[in-house]
């Protein structure tokens, strides 16, 4: 209805339809396209570029935690790719079939292949964005259970005609002190969940998670919950997020590289120290966890030990001293290398995410590009934004 009315079709306009958010992105999107066709006009006519309308808009979404921003967010997001795909001349627009069962990952790890004309649009790569960054961005807080603990400015992009091209997210303040505690009646971050309530006997090998659960885990126990209240199910997620980072074009090894570095943030979370020399230095106390951890890093056990209980002091250009830790020093220590180890993990997806999503040039045709996904989906890639719209959401803590 809100589509129709913004298409001028008077059965619907006579009467205005109540305010939504449907309504805002509308009129944001109409206001875009009357700025494009001014664009057109000024081009002929130079005395009409004074009063041009602008074509860029912004939607600000904002309010207090529990509001229903990320929502809200989505809901503007897949009422643009509705309008974008009625704008759109391709045929491949409607000949995405999303419906695939099972963990796309374990098909690419058993080198299983898909249908070869099945098309993922660019509409559906932009929205298919969301179960990533809500997967490693969002957690249960006391008013919401699918709280965003970051800032994030979509910038949808569209062509002269009003197609959707490509879309740049930037992120902002990620949380990461949630990694380390949470208040009771709170969650971390929803991956860490969905990964263990997924994780198949081989997965679960692979990353030597054994019978483990999220109580065995000091990242994850110390508020003492660990379901959602809307009875969403974080092993259903955990395959959509799955199948998503594999449209916006995730390989398998990079998948399994982030889900391997997920766990071995868990395991860093329960290394312990143990006091030495009158407490003035410490050691990594040597177990199961502190092995997984090491292994899935990359690293040596003698590696991570020392990186942790021992600092480097540079004094003038070529000598270095190595100064021992303390237990508590080396604890800070660990708690800021999961920190800078998860905040990298996120910055490399939200940059996947955007290589694969944002506009490409110069284009290959006049209107798009063919791309082949991983696994043999084609991805048609629209080129030359003209205006874009930017959705702002803004977090409340």
């Amino acid at each position: 209805q809100y589509r129709r009315q913004g298409e001028g079709h008077t059965s619907v306009a006579t009467a205005r339809l109540p305010p939504h958010v449907y309504q805002t992105a509308d009129d944001a999107y109409r206001a875009m396209l009357r700025g494009l066709e001014t664009n057109v006009l000024a081009a002929l006519s130079p005395r009409a570029r004074k009063e041009m309308p602008p074509c860029h808009q912004s939607i600000l979404v904002s309010g207090e935690s529990g509001a229903g921003k990320t929502v809200t967010t989505k809901i503007v997001l897949n009422y643009l790719a509705v309008l974008s795909k009625k704008n759109s001349t391709s045929s491949s627009s409607s000949s995405f079939s999303p419906n695939i069962s099972g963990s796309p990952l374990r098909k690419l790890l058993a080198h299983s292949t898909s249908d070869e004309n099945e098309e993922v649009t660019m509409e559906h790569q932009v929205l298919q964005s969301n179960p990533i960054l809500e997967a490693f961005g969002n957690a249960r807080t006391i008013r919401n259970d699918n709280s965003s603990r970051f800032g994030k400015y979509i910038d949808v992009q569209f062509t002269s005609s009003g197609t959707l091209s490509g879309a740049t997210i930037d992120t902002y303040l990620l949380e990461k002190v949630r990694l380390i505690q949470q208040s009771y009646g709170e969650r971390n971050y929803h991956v860490f969940y969905q990964l263990l309530a997924s994780a198949t006997n081989q997965e679960r090998n692979h990353f030597f998670l054994a019978d483990l659960v999220e109580q065995d885990f000091t990242l994850l126990n110390s508020s003492g919950t660990y379901d959602r209240r809307d009875g969403v199910s974080d092993g259903e997620n955990h395959l959509e997020m799955l199948d998503a980072m594999i449209t916006i074009g995730f390989d398998a090894d990079t998948i399994q590289s982030l889900m391997g570095l997920v766990v071995a943030i868990l395991f860093l979370g329960n290394i312990t120290f143990t006091p030495a020399n009158d407490g003035e230095e410490c050691f990594m106390d040597r177990n199961d966890f502190s092995h997984a951890a090491s292994t899935l890093l990359g690293v040596s056990t003698e590696q991570l030990e020392l990186s942790l209980i021992t600092k480097t002091v540079v004094a003038g250009k070529e000598k270095s001293v190595t100064i021992p830790l303390t237990a508590g020093q080396a604890l800070g220590a660990k708690e800021a290398l999961i920190k800078g180890l998860y905040g990298a993990a996120f910055d490399f997806i939200v940059k996947k995410i955007n290589d694969s999503v944002q506009a490409k040039g110069p284009p290959t045709s006049p209107d798009s590009s063919r791309v082949t996904s991983p696994r043999g989906a084609h991805a048609f890639h629209f080129h030359s934004p003209a205006a874009c719209i930017g959705v702002l959401d803004i977090f409340g803590f």
